[in-house]
């Protein structure tokens, strides 16, 4: 009898994992090597994210474009814990904010996607070593675009280089 009930005890809690029942989001921590100051270039346009550490449930961002020394454009970013996932909260141009939920996510990598939303329809961010690949993705005009932007990770108080 004591095996049965030692027997349904780890049933119980292993059929949620094994059947991907109500499995547990990744924790906003998963995304704290996002955390400081990245910068890439795009032909002689600078563009750089700078991202807090999580904390509160929530990572704070920002990202600018910068060209021929004067800021092409900007957007406030938020990734917040909501309910029981992560929602990723761009403010373009310091506009209105736009709900991009995890869609999908590894130890690398994670997707954020509205398919509501005109353009784009999915973020991506993904770690490639030390490199950060973030992306936009989905249908323009008809068509399926993808932008990527390839940055590394620099000191925050280091001078932008035009």
């Amino acid at each position: 009898m004591r095996n049965r009930k030692l027997l349904f005890a780890i049933i119980c809690v292993t059929a949620p994992v094994v059947l991907g029942v109500g499995q547990a989001r990744p924790p906003l921590d998963s995304l704290s090597w996002l955390s400081g100051c990245w910068e890439g270039r795009q032909g002689n346009a600078v563009i750089e994210e700078h991202w807090s550490k999580p904390a509160g449930q929530s990572m704070l961002g920002f990202s600018r474009t910068i060209k021929n020394n004067m800021t092409t454009s900007y957007e406030f970013i938020q990734i917040r814990e909501e309910g029981n996932s992560l929602v990723y909260l761009p403010q373009p141009q310091g506009g209105q904010r736009v709900s991009f939920p995890l869609s999908k996510s590894g130890q690398n990598q994670f997707t954020f996607e509205n398919s509501a939303h005109d353009f784009p329809q999915r973020i991506i961010y993904e770690r490639k070593g030390a490199m950060l690949l973030a992306a936009i993705e989905g249908i323009l005009k008809g068509k399926q675009e993808r932008e990527e932007f390839l940055m590394k990770k620099v000191r925050c108080n280091e001078p932008i280089n035009q």
